[in-house]
């Protein structure tokens, strides 16, 4: 493990001092309200598991990959009419890993108020903050993946489902509501009616609120957040047996200047019921992270992260398992260029043994 860990080290220490600044996507304008703008999200990673390699799965494995590889493009065609899409080439070049390119967000939005505004498309479903999070400004290296379960019903986009949102910020931003309905379960067998899933949160925002497609969970400076809320998620006729499979969520999030730097915070309980949800899970998980930013005194604009993660899995039927995250994110351009590193304790489960995980991913964000 102590060679597997240096060498990783050198490798992150590597990319930091080497790597050069990001820069801006054009925007291409007709008019103030018919434009489009093209991004590109690359996150490159590097990740060794224990006792995931070798002729006894005795050995550390190693793998290189693009976690994700998107192209984006968000426009206006109208005052009130907004869309944005994506592509994605998800854990491309990881080993067996479908490497071709799929269709991830797209979405129409038609802004009437900001008290009422409805999404079209191919959307995360409103469950969560987490479940609604960018994951170009995520505190950790990846989302909490182990506690959350959600469904994957189309291929490869990450528990995104095809629907229709509804969301809007009340009282001057202290309430915050979205609610879905999305098509859910697609067995012809199971749901032969074609009931459709419903999803929803109500969040209470003390601070700034968040109207936009994505929730922001690490601002770097840009957000004052203090918020709270719950969420529900249904789907008719998941499996068979099941009249439906039902999930509901408690979860918080603070971003708050502290003393020499800035503390970001968040905790979140799932409680999932039925055979909808990812692997089969049925049980309850919970998740609690915290980083602390602090400013480079070597590089100018740059910031020092440390992170802690906790997530923990309660199956109904198996066994429980709690995963420790130690991160360390290096912005040199706040989420435009950065680099996170991530040592798991019980990352997972290997023929029933509790097995650590390391990871370095950089992001590159236009």
């Amino acid at each position: 493990m102590k060679k597997n860990f240096l060498g990783a080290l050198v490798l992150t220490l590597f990319f930091v001092f080497s790597s050069p600044a990001s820069a801006f996507g054009p925007r291409l304008e007709v008019d103030e309200h018919l434009w489009i703008q093209l991004g590109f999200l690359g996150q490159v990673q590097y990740e060794t598991v224990e006792d995931a390699a070798g002729t006894d799965n005795d050995e550390w494995s190693n793998e290189f990959f693009f976690r994700r590889a998107r192209i984006l493009a968000v426009g206006s065609v109208h005052e009130k009419v907004k869309f944005f899409f994506d592509t994605d080439v998800p854990n491309a070049g990881k080993t067996g890993a479908d490497n071709s390119l799929i269709w991830n967000d797209g979405i129409i939005d038609l802004q009437f108020m900001p008290e009422i505004n409805l999404s079209m498309g191919r959307i995360l479903p409103p469950f969560s903050i987490e479940s609604q999070a960018s994951a170009t400004t995520l505190l950790g290296i990846d989302y909490n993946l182990n506690s959350i379960k959600l469904p994957t019903p189309n291929d490869r986009s990450f528990w995104r489902d095809d629907g229709i949102e509804a969301r809007g910020i009340l009282a001057n931003g202290l309430i915050d509501y979205r609610l879905g309905v999305f098509r859910g379960q697609r067995d012809d067998t199971l749901n032969p009616d074609d009931d459709l899933r419903t999803t929803g949160m109500v969040m209470i925002n003390l601070a700034d609120s968040q109207p936009g497609w994505f929730y922001n969970t690490n601002s770097l400076g840009a957000l004052d957040t203090l918020s709270f809320g719950v969420g529900f998620d249904r789907i008719p006729n998941s499996g068979s047996g099941f009249d439906n499979a039902k999930a509901w969520s408690l979860f918080a999030l603070l971003d708050k200047g502290l003393g020499m730097g800035r503390l970001t915070a968040a905790a979140a309980y799932y409680d999932y019921d039925g055979d909808g949800w990812a692997g089969g899970f049925e049980g309850n998980t919970a998740s609690a992270q915290v980083g602390y930013l602090l400013s480079c005194m070597l590089v100018e604009n740059a910031h020092w992260q440390p992170v802690l993660r906790w997530q923990h899995q309660d199956p109904d039927d198996g066994s429980k398992l709690d995963t420790v995250n130690l991160g360390l994110n290096y912005y040199l351009r706040g989420h435009h260029i950065n680099f996170k590193a991530d040592y798991a304790i019980n990352d997972r489960r290997i023929d029933g043994d509790r097995v650590d995980a390391f990871r370095i991913q950089t992001q590159i964000y236009f």
